[in-house]
């Protein structure tokens, strides 16, 4: 299989598509807004990811100005801070873990993380950047979104917006902020079994 660079430095075969090595996360942004209509396709692409029974756990509330906004922020470690709140908007992520009946959803995280990726790759296609992060308040998430922690579990935070240089970033920031490559597929991937 022929190998392709991409601007990033990343190396993947000519078959893969293109979306999957180009999306990275990165930690600059613009303080530009997103408009309602970019907002609405992330999050229509997240609502067609899979899921087990089609049961669909996921559930995103976000924030992009004033009061909200500020509340939202407020939820970041501290190291988050310093540059997810330059983001134009602010996403918290939760799982559904029981179904009307009581019963745990076994695959809650694993749908929701279909969903986040469905949302990170469109946000890609759109010329935005999207980085999760689980560095947050995981009890707070819970007040600060009106999310009931009986039904729900808090999972991360997505800050997305236009992709900004490394001027945008504190310099210590910037020096880490680089797309990174992966373990091999050597690694991750067996045929028959794992243990050899």
């Amino acid at each position: 299989m022929d190998e392709t660079n991409f601007s990033n430095d990343r190396v993947a075969s000519d078959l893969l598509d293109r979306m999957f090595v180009e999306r990275w996360s990165s930690k600059a942004f613009t303080d530009d807004q997103l408009s309602e209509q970019q907002i609405a396709v992330l999050f229509e692409a997240a609502h067609w990811a899979p899921s087990s029974s089609n049961r669909q756990p996921w559930l995103f509330v976000y924030a992009t100005e004033g009061l909200d906004r500020a509340r939202f922020n407020s939820v970041l470690n501290e190291g988050n801070a310093l540059w997810a709140t330059k983001a134009a908007m602010l996403v918290l992520v939760f799982a559904r873990v029981v179904d009307e009946e009581g019963n745990d959803i076994r695959t809650a995280h694993f749908d929701t993380g279909a969903a986040w990726m469905s949302l990170a790759l469109q946000a890609n296609r759109m010329g935005l950047n999207t980085r999760a992060m689980g560095g947050i308040d995981l009890d707070a998430a819970y007040t600060v979104a009106g999310v009931p922690p009986e039904e729900f579990q808090t999972i991360c935070a997505i800050a997305v917006g236009l992709p900004g240089t490394l001027d945008d970033i504190d310099p210590n920031i910037a020096k880490g902020n680089i797309a990174n490559d992966r373990n091999p597929i050597t690694e991750i991937a067996f045929y028959g079994s794992y243990l050899k």
